[in-house]
């Protein structure tokens, strides 16, 4: 099973299909966190749809943290 995986520092966003952990490659090795996507919405969508989801997650997030 295919998963997606978003990390919390840049937004960069990653398909995995066996590992249950995933460093981000950007970020320098911050531990990525699992999307709430599936792997069929994630591959319908085009990138800036990714882009979008990923700068609203990322919004969402650090809102949260207050």
């Amino acid at each position: 099973m295919m998963k997606v995986f978003i990390c919390p520092g840049c937004g960069s966003m990653t398909t995995v299909s066996r590992r249950k952990e995933v460093t981000c490659y950007k970020c320098e090795g911050i531990k990525m966190v699992p999307s709430k996507l599936s792997f069929a919405q994630y591959s319908e969508m085009d990138e800036q749809q990714r882009q979008d989801y990923a700068q609203s997650w990322l919004y969402i997030r650090e809102r949260n943290k207050k």
